[in-house]
């Protein structure tokens, strides 16, 4: 399978690498950044078999094109590149992190072969310096077929994902982004803004002194990438406000029993009770274990 990869970061170089590590010489990839140094690298190990000066070289002789650039970079190459696949055998792809947009954008380009895709894995460590060939191992990589996709291209995208170890699942653009709003969007907008509430604390440089494992935990993901970021509050707003609502009226049940200890006329029996029913409480979310 001959594929080109526009976008050569995290999640671009581990694409890369993972075919490398685990194709068996079945792909051949080349890669493309606006940025040249990271294909250029990937090139000396022996990670791809090309670098192209531009998009429009990248996707001249290929089958598959996977658009791995953040979101909104995303459909800006979607824009440039569609012209020059509409009349060909080549599928376009994607790794957005926002499905809606990108599926509306293919939409508008008749004769387009768009198939949407998600692989659900990263961290907070940008660049090619921190993709890995094991990044997508048993994680989920939906997949999302456009209006002109064909069997053959689903099953292009859905081959590209068993070989970087992944695990196809088939879904459409408003069912996935309404998921990944609660599970990975609203996660970073609560990581950003705890940063945002210890700026706000009656001394947050003592605070940061004291900061330990779980604070770096909790606000891992507000150090990842801006462009990425800004580009998944950008493109999936709708459900994340829907999602951001739903987190703030758990907050605000926190708030009101928080108030009504601080506020107890008998702290002693009061806590004593409350801590009680708030240690059932925690001890039936902690059975939701994470994926």
């Amino acid at each position: 399978m001959r594929l080109a990869v526009l976008g050569f970061g995290l999640i671009g170089g581990s694409i890369a690498r993972a075919l490398a590590a685990r194709g068996r010489g079945a792909w051949q990839v080349t890669a493309w950044s606006r940025d040249p140094t990271a294909p250029r690298e990937a090139l000396s190990r022996g990670v791809v078999a090309a670098v192209a000066p531009d998009p429009a070289t990248a996707v001249r002789d290929v089958e598959l094109v996977v658009l791995a650039a953040p979101p909104l970079a995303n459909l800006r190459l979607l824009d440039e590149v569609a012209p020059l696949l509409t009349e060909r055998d080549v599928t376009l792809s994607d790794v957005s992190s926002s499905q809606g947009a990108i599926a509306a954008a293919a939409s508008r380009h008749a004769g387009l072969r768009f198939v949407g895709g998600h692989p659900m894995s990263g961290r907070e460590r940008r660049g090619f310096g921190a993709s890995s060939a094991d990044l997508f191992e048993g994680r989920p990589w939906v997949v999302l077929p456009g209006s002109g996709a064909r069997p053959e291209d689903t099953a292009r995208v859905d081959r590209l994902a068993r070989a970087c170890g992944a695990e196809p699942l088939l879904l459409d653009p408003a069912s996935h982004d309404e998921a990944v709003a609660s599970v990975s969007h609203l996660p970073l907008l609560a990581s950003v803004a705890l940063l945002e509430a210890l700026a706000a604390a009656p001394d947050p440089a003592l605070a940061r002194r004291l900061a330990a494992q779980g604070w770096r935990d909790m606000t891992r993901l507000a150090h990842g990438d801006p462009a990425l970021g800004a580009g998944i509050l950008t493109t999936n707003a709708a459900a994340l406000a829907g999602a951001l609502r739903r987190y703030r009226a758990a907050l605000e049940g926190w708030q009101a029993t928080l108030d009504a200890l601080a506020t107890a006329a008998d702290a002693v029996e009061d806590g004593e009770r409350s801590a009680v029913a708030l240690e059932r409480q925690l001890a039936a979310l902690a059975e939701e274990r994470p994926a």
